[in-house]
């Protein structure tokens, strides 16, 4: 038997319109993806490649236009970790080197560029634990910024905060509280800083106001994640000391919260982990606050 295509277009008239739209929105998908790659490889290789190129020699090609140079760099390596937060992806060891490299090229190109040091502080220090690297280049911005109390006070709330080291924290909060501008808050941090070391309360208050500091949307979603996780850490180590007050004893474990009816339930961890009690009665998230 002998069958014959149906004569006519395949598809009526009246569809044609939709399949010419669906098929634009699917080439327009393709093209913004291979974009999407296409600046991910770019900013990649312009980090790589500038990152291992020694200051000196930078400084030497920057020529009169260090500044203009160094505003370029700092938006390659913002577009650079914009994209990986973009992706979903954190950063590797070998990732985060190469965007402390960057910072040291960019701060050497242009020593009171404020900026690059806060989002070492935001980053550096925040999500990849380097605070000896954070430390030093908030010495460094407090050399070329006399004016400026808050390298000092970056620098000194990192001791306190992240190392639990009160003593280390002491002379950097005690200069910044001396310095032009400082507000009454990093005096009376530098007057009693033994008496906060490692707390949770003292984290939030510095985020809040990082946060206030950042210019960047992105970067301020990125915190702000962060500081919900950290007022939900805040809440239970505040319920923990309720239930100590209560039945003089401490907590077995966060479940007792629920079983004593002090909580309802446990606050979820935005980064998919779970709180847990630690012996030094502090709470903990198995995520350490990082997107899996």
């Amino acid at each position: 038997m002998n069958i014959q295509p149906p004569h006519g277009p395949l598809f009526p008239a009246w569809c044609r319109p939709a399949l010419l739209l669906l098929l634009s929105l699917s080439m327009l998908l393709l093209l913004n993806a291979r974009a999407f790659d296409i600046r991910a490889k770019y900013a990649a290789e312009t980090v790589s490649e500038f990152g291992q190129l020694p200051s000196a020699a930078l400084q030497t090609l920057s020529l009169e236009f260090r500044g203009a140079v160094s505003d370029y760099l700092f938006f390659k390596t913002l577009t650079y970790m914009g994209l990986k937060l973009s992706q979903r992806k954190n950063p590797s060891p070998d990732d985060w080197r190469l965007i402390h490299e960057m910072l040291q090229r960019v701060t050497d190109l242009d020593q009171r560029f404020w900026d690059p040091y806060l989002f070492a502080e935001m980053m550096l220090a925040w999500q990849a634990g380097m605070f000896d690297e954070v430390g030093a280049l908030m010495q460094k911005a407090a050399r070329y910024r006399p004016e400026d109390y808050r390298p000092l006070f970056y620098a000194g709330f990192n001791q306190l905060y992240f190392k639990n080291d009160a003593k280390a924290a002491a002379p950097f909060l005690r200069e910044a509280s001396l310095r032009p501008g400082a507000p009454g808050y990093v005096k009376g941090l530098a007057s009693r800083v033994s008496l906060y070391a490692g707390q949770t309360g003292v984290g939030i208050f510095f985020l809040e106001n990082l946060i206030k500091n950042t210019q960047d949307p992105k970067m301020a979603k990125y915190l702000e994640k962060r500081l919900i996780a950290l007022k939900m850490i805040f809440y239970l180590e505040e319920k923990a000391k309720e239930y100590e007050a209560r039945y003089g004893h401490a907590l077995n474990s966060l479940d007792d919260l629920i079983t004593s009816g002090i909580v309802q339930e446990l606050p979820i961890d935005p980064y998919g982990g779970k709180f847990v009690l630690l012996n030094n009665g502090r709470v903990y998230t198995t995520s350490k606050m990082v997107d899996k």
